[in-house]
């Protein structure tokens, strides 16, 4: 990042944006995500489900029914906005 402090749901949409999980590409899992920011996967959840209700993040569902999360296009802005 650019030697700021972001928020964890900050760092959840700059790690989908970094990754390409953007509208009309493959998103990433509630899993994947735990994962990659060091989270319990009970905590993404919420975290992404704020993001949804805020319109920074939409999903697909795959042939699984597993959701796959990843950035609309009013999210990659307000990531962009972060390094304004």
């Amino acid at each position: 990042m650019s030697g700021v402090e972001h928020t964890p749901h900050q760092r959840l949409l700059v790690f989908l944006h970094n990754t390409g999980a953007v509208i009309g590409r493959p998103g990433k899992t509630v899993e994947e995500l735990a994962t990659a920011m060091g989270m319990r996967p009970d905590e993404v959840d919420e975290m992404v489900l704020d993001q949804i209700n805020s319109g920074y993040l939409e999903f697909s569902t795959d042939e699984k029914g597993v959701r796959h999360y990843k950035l609309t296009g009013r999210g990659i802005i307000r990531v962009s906005s972060l390094y304004t």
